[in-house]
């Protein structure tokens, strides 16, 4: 299939096709008049490129996974080691949004009581 159509069907845009090739995560063949040809690989390949992407891997993550589904060498011991390590990597994130939302909770409160006490000595807008 020609770009246009890999566009459609796997709703990444061109842009990011020609992308991901130039990265070595997808792979096209040149045809003789240099237009791009993808298989039906390449469809499956950008679902799992989405579905790493939305876990948290990093695309040069993505390319090395897939380097390894390509050569069968991903085993699932293997897989689980790296999710595992992205699950360590989300827990810290939490908590790390934990500890700012805590603290743009307290600043807010701070700030209304603030705004609060000096509502009384502001003069009111006119209106």
């Amino acid at each position: 299939m020609r770009i246009g159509e890999l566009e459609i069907r796997s709703g990444t845009s061109r842009h990011t096709l020609r992308y991901y090739e130039r990265i070595g995560l997808l792979r096209a063949r040149r045809r003789a008049n240099n237009y791009r040809e993808y298989d039906e690989q390449a469809v499956a390949e950008l679902a799992f490129i989405r579905h790493a992407q939305a876990m948290g891997f990093a695309l040069e993550e993505c390319r090395e996974l897939l380097a390894a589904r390509r050569n069968r060498q991903l085993d699932c011991t293997r897989g689980a080691v790296l999710i595992a390590d992205k699950l360590v990597v989300l827990e810290a994130r939490m908590d790390e949004l934990s500890r700012l939302r805590e603290l743009l909770e307290t600043e807010r409160e701070r700030l209304l009581a603030s705004a609060a006490q000096q509502a009384g000595n502001c003069p009111k807008p006119s209106g």
